[in-house]
């Protein structure tokens, strides 16, 4: 870092220090706040777990530190601003779904300091003259710290707001109760829960969870994913009627009860009926039939990781993902750990692993062989293709891996199923 020169002591000096620093900052905006967002969902563990929320709180971070970049840089004033379109719409959503605000408030003081360490970190490292650099620091600290003071104030102001219009519509009250019975078991008495959130507990069912990206034009997103809901319904003997709960504008979760006969569901049916509708960009996450109250939230918790999965899967959108789909309960479980995941199915598929349409196209082959029981007849019948062509995929599958296939069969196979569901490593991970 090369600073223009300065007189200690000058405002105007230190205005153009504070530029100049800022400046090589905002060069790395994305860095930044991807760093900021893994410590706040390292830290507040209130913030993680559902896929859209931390998408939402990524874009979240990147606003505010965008914007108070711009206030350090150029030295606006909070009566100037307005805040982060994302910043108040993920206040919004964690009102919607019952986050506390005290997680909200400590993001954003822990986002702070998060970002000054980095800052103080850059000047420190930089050839500034000590002095300079205090009164640098100094400046920074008292101009972020007012930004936070008014930002949180805007954020915690339109999480209240949210708040209580949520929980006044009658279904958002029941969906409090039956947050309150997935997080803390809820009543030990069963028949109080039931009467409490207006569904039986003593049965089978199967949890799912349904999401749209955005709503169409006119159309309201909550509406289409209950009418979503009482489609899968529809495949099922006895058309029986689900507990649906909006988790928030864009999510639902729905319980199908399904009695004393569990194998009445079927996810091909399932499969088969919404091919053919017309959903939008909605999708479906499945659980298994449980049954009870730990089946209740047993299901429900599976069906959030299958939602977790089914964001990473590559290739097309899958309309409907269930935890019982092979591989994905596999895949939930190392998920946890994605850069080590990534790197043991590059280490398994050498270039086969890589995020083109030819190594993609090889994968597809290759795990219908494998389903196939290693027939190129049968494969060629699966995959619509030439006998021939289906051999020569396999041959050149084989010399993107660098050895037969049944070298490490086991190891391909996992590896194969593994990518299909949790996507391509991110380029910069790629060796």
């Amino acid at each position: 870092m090369q600073p223009p020169p300065t007189d200690a002591g000058t405002e105007s000096a230190i205005d153009a220090v504070v530029a100049t620093v800022i400046a090589e900052m905002s060069a790395h905006l994305v860095e930044e706040s991807r760093n900021i967002r893994a410590v706040l969902e390292r830290e507040i563990a209130e913030l993680g777990g559902d896929t859209q929320l931390v998408e939402l709180l990524g874009a979240s971070i990147e606003g505010n530190v965008d914007t108070v970049f711009h206030v350090l840089q150029h030295g606006i004033t909070t009566d100037h601003l307005h805040a982060p379109s994302a910043a108040m719409e993920y206040a919004r959503r964690l009102a919607q779904h019952a986050i506390p605000v005290t997680a909200l408030v400590r993001a954003y003081r822990l986002g702070q300091s998060t970002l000054l360490d980095r800052i103080f970190a850059r000047i420190q490292a930089s050839s500034i003259d000590p002095v300079v650099g205090l009164q640098v620091s100094h400046r920074i600290v008292s101009t972020s710290a007012v930004y936070i003071d008014w930002i949180s104030e805007q954020v915690v102001s339109a999480y209240q707001v949210e708040h209580e219009r949520w929980l006044a519509n009658r279904n958002n009250v029941r969906a409090t109760q039956i947050r309150e019975l997935l997080s803390t078991g809820g009543p030990t008495d069963d028949r109080l829960a039931t009467k409490q959130i207006g569904y039986q507990l003593a049965q089978h069912h199967c949890a799912a969870i349904l999401w749209i990206g955005e709503p169409e034009s006119e159309r309201d997103g909550l509406s289409l994913l209950e009418q979503l809901a009482g489609r899968i319904c529809e495949t099922i003997e006895g058309r029986p009627t689900p507990l649906f709960v909006a988790a928030d504008t864009l999510s639902a979760w729905v319980w199908i009860p399904l009695g004393n006969r569990p194998d009445r569901l079927k996810v091909s049916n399932i499969r088969a009926s919404l091919g053919a509708d017309d959903l939008g960009n909605a999708q479906v996450a499945l659980g298994t039939a449980q049954v009870g109250s730990a089946g209740f939230r047993t299901s429900h918790l599976q069906a959030q990781h299958t939602r977790s999965i089914a964001a990473l899967a590559e290739g097309a959108q899958r309309t409907v993902t269930s935890y019982a789909d092979p591989c994905v309960a596999v895949s939930s479980l190392v998920s946890s750990d994605l850069p080590r995941a990534h790197e043991w199915i590059r280490t398994t598929l050498g270039p086969l692993a890589d995020n083109t349409e030819a190594a993609q196209r090889l994968r597809d082959t290759l795990r219908t062989y494998f389903d196939c029981r290693s027939s190129h007849k049968a494969t060629a019948l699966a995959l619509h293709l030439h006998y021939n062509t289906v051999k020569y995929r396999v041959k050149s599958a084989e010399q993107m891996l660098g050895h037969p296939i049944n070298e490490n069969r086991f190891d391909i196979e996992q590896a194969l199923m593994l990518q299909s569901w949790l996507g391509s490593a991110p380029a910069q991970t790629q060796s």
